[in-house]
């Protein structure tokens, strides 16, 4: 080799530090350009300088970098048995935002998708004494179902809400609430919520009240009188609903003042649960609890 071409050859040597020091700064940068890096490493091949020096280009400068072909892999410790499983990876919900110290994962990927907070699930888990029979036999009646919007610093965040009221037609009911952005999610949380807060309301004959109630709730007043067998359930459509539920079946009542279905369906809860029982009316009226009950031993 004379002095021209060796000179030649640390003039091209030098060129290539220098745009290998460039490129290894970019890619320090910007970790995301990895394959438009190993484009521009794939033009700048050895066979391009071997004609220019006739094949006087030492096995030195021929460096194996980071590319996609199967002779040099990315990592020196990467293969196919510790290759994380990436099918089932979600580029949104499961960005962490913890950088590794390096390149080295294990073979699972790690899941950091939140399952309560980011998809919202409702499960149907029910802490309640009845079993899933005895709950899907349920009467089930999703009574409100309406549209609300709540003012934040974001503007309207609309949302739905859902009031359903179950029972057992046997003297078990309850109601309850529930709000999502669908409407089917907040039917089953409301629903769910009324099986966990279903109770037991006394019944005279297993079809009426033992006696008449007057009952207020905020701006709504109710008055549910019993009435004989035969006479049927003449109230408010909520009122009827919720007596279907809980079973009673003659009944009669009005509902005064403010006529809200969230005020009224309360307002019967609440009446239901403040009646008084037979032992109570029998102390009222001086009277024997089988008097006020029109039950006697031994009778047909």
């Amino acid at each position: 080799m004379n002095a021209r071409d060796s000179l030649k050859f640390t003039m091209i040597a030098k060129k290539h530090k220098n745009l290998e020091t460039t490129l290894s700064s970019q890619y320090s940068c910007c970790q995301g350009s990895m394959q438009s890096i190993s484009r521009a490493f794939s033009k700048l091949s050895v066979a391009s300088y071997s004609k220019t020096l006739n094949a006087a280009v030492p096995c030195a400068l021929i460096r194996s970098y980071a590319t996609t072909s199967n002779r040099a892999p990315r990592h020196r410790l990467l293969d196919e048995s510790n290759a994380a499983d990436l099918s089932k990876v979600d580029p949104i919900l499961d960005f962490s935002d913890n950088k590794p110290a390096n390149l080295d994962q294990s073979k699972t990927f790690p899941f950091n998708r939140p399952p309560e907070v980011v998809l919202n699930t409702v499960t149907d888990n029910v802490d309640t004494p009845l079993d899933r029979l005895e709950q899907m036999r349920l009467l089930k009646k999703a009574l409100v179902v309406k549209r609300v919007v709540n003012m934040n610093g974001k503007g309207k965040q609309p949302s739905m809400y859902a009031l359903v009221v179950v029972g057992n037609g046997n003297g078990l009911a309850g109601y309850g609430e529930g709000k999502d952005e669908e409407a089917s999610r907040a039917v089953r949380k409301a629903t769910n919520r009324a099986i966990k807060n279903m109770r037991y309301f006394e019944r005279y004959d297993e079809r009426t009240l033992a006696m008449d109630v007057s009952h207020k709730f905020h701006a709504t007043t109710i008055h549910l009188r019993s009435r004989p067998p035969g006479f049927g359930n003449r109230s408010n459509h909520y009122i009827h609903e919720i007596c279907r539920c809980v079973g009673i079946h003659d009944l009669s009542g009005k509902v005064m003042g403010s006529r809200t279905p969230m005020n009224v369906i309360k307002a019967t809860f609440e009446a239901l649960q403040h009646q008084k029982f037979p032992e109570e009316i029998a102390q009222l009226r001086g009277k024997k609890l089988a008097d006020v009950q029109h039950t006697y031993y031994g009778a047909q």
